[in-house]
């Protein structure tokens, strides 16, 4: 006879044996995938979703090598549907696989779709679907379809989805205007107490048809390209219009996404201009309310170094290198000024400070929040900001100046 705990022993091992060998119940093979590395979502005039999906072939990219065989890496399918889903299930009568949507690098959103319908419905769909990375970066097609974006090739990186990436966070460091926003952080601010949302913009530049051929990867100048352009600024979900130059990156510089960056000034009238690489930023917020009307403070500090001058200024002099910081100072104020003065007047608070008099004041946000519009426009704001240049090359003394 077996003891009643060898039973249990069994039982268990028997219950550990069924569940190993069953798989996983929605397990697919590699093969039976497609890759989709970029989506694009555009509207029909017929009120159809038009869908882009830019997908792998694989034998162009086997063995993590670009440039196997010939022909290009990545082949964009497109589908209409009154649902975005609809079309995820129809282009599978395209393309022999099932989409996946574990490695999509970006989300491209036409420019007339996010100012007619918005970006509300297209959002709730993705947070439900189960298969999109809520790191997949996001962007408003400028001027343009989505499509067009997803179907331009490039010659320094065969997957275009990659290069597009590549792209914004090369400009996020080096110049700070076009912001990295996710599905996460999209989803978040439309949910937001503030009503607002800024996006990066994305915008072909050329022949469209010539940059779908492959023959742009044998030329030293192409015919057409992607360009990050532009920020997209939203309200309550809809697209309402444009940032371009300085005060998009007077938006980066209030909502501390400015990483790196070039800012040039101007020495004086006449007289030249000057260059600095910030290295290192950060943004503070003070948020009050004083006397039922909410005031912003917003405290800036950067640091960097002198990369290019052609003013007549001996810089081993304390005082000029002082001056040098209250200039360039000068200069990024001016940017956030332009940035926030220009948000007032489309009473849209692309910054989310709603969220911040909130957290400072819960009850006076209570009394605001309904038309917070019209209490964002009027309010008050102050910018503070500190500059300081660290550093000035090799050369202490310009040129122009020893020439003089």
């Amino acid at each position: 006879m077996i003891p009643k705990m060898s039973h249990k022993f069994l039982l268990i091992w028997v219950l550990l044996g069924t569940v190993l060998l069953s798989g996983c119940w929605d397990h697919k093979e590699t093969g039976d995938l497609a890759l989709v590395m970029g989506m694009g979502i555009d509207k029909t005039e017929d009120d159809l979703y038009q869908v882009s999906f830019q997908i792998v072939n694989p034998g162009r990219v086997a063995g993590g090598k670009t440039g196997q065989g010939q022909g290009a890496a990545v082949t964009t399918y497109s589908e209409t549907g009154k649902t975005i889903l609809e079309t995820i299930r129809k282009v599978t009568q395209k393309a022999p696989r099932l989409l996946t949507f574990s490695h999509t690098g970006v989300l491209i959103i036409g420019e007339d779709l996010a100012a007619e319908e918005g970006l509300k419905k297209i959002f709730d769909f993705i947070e439900r679907y189960h298969d999109f990375r809520s790191t997949t970066l996001v962007l408003i097609a400028k001027g343009g379809e989505a499509k067009s974006i997803l179907s331009i090739l490039s010659p320094l990186e065969r997957i275009p989805a990659i290069k597009i990436q590549e792209i914004i966070e090369k400009s996020e460091q080096a110049w700070g205007e076009s912001p990295e926003r996710n599905i996460n952080d999209v989803a978040q601010m439309l949910s937001g107490k503030s009503k607002g949302l800024s996006l990066g913009g994305i915008e072909l530049v050329g022949d469209l048809a010539k940059g779908q051929s492959s023959a742009v990867n044998m030329q030293a100048t192409p015919d057409s390209l992607v360009k990050v352009n532009g920020l997209a600024l939203f309200k309550d979900g809809k697209l309402r219009g444009w940032f371009e130059g300085e005060k998009a990156r007077g938006v980066a510089w209030v909502q501390n996404n400015v990483n790196r960056a070039i800012l040039s000034a101007n020495c004086n009238p006449d007289e030249g201009a000057m260059a600095a690489e910030i290295l290192r930023t950060h943004t503070r917020w003070q948020p009050k309310v004083v006397k039922g009307k909410p005031k912003i403070t917003l405290n800036i500090r950067a640091e960097g170094q002198l990369a290019d001058i052609a003013c007549a200024i001996d810089l081993s002099n304390p005082d000029n290198m002082s001056w040098l910081d209250k200039r360039f100072a000068a200069e990024i104020k001016q940017e956030v000024t332009k940035a926030v003065e220009a948000a007032q007047e489309q009473n849209n608070d692309i910054f989310g400070f709603g969220e911040a008099i909130n957290r400072a004041d819960p009850k006076a946000w209570k009394k605001m929040k309904k038309n917070w519009s019209e209490s964002f426009a009027d309010m008050d704001f102050q910018v503070n900001v500190k500059v300081f240049i660290r550093g000035t090359g090799l050369r202490k003394e310009p040129l122009i100046l020893k020439k003089k």
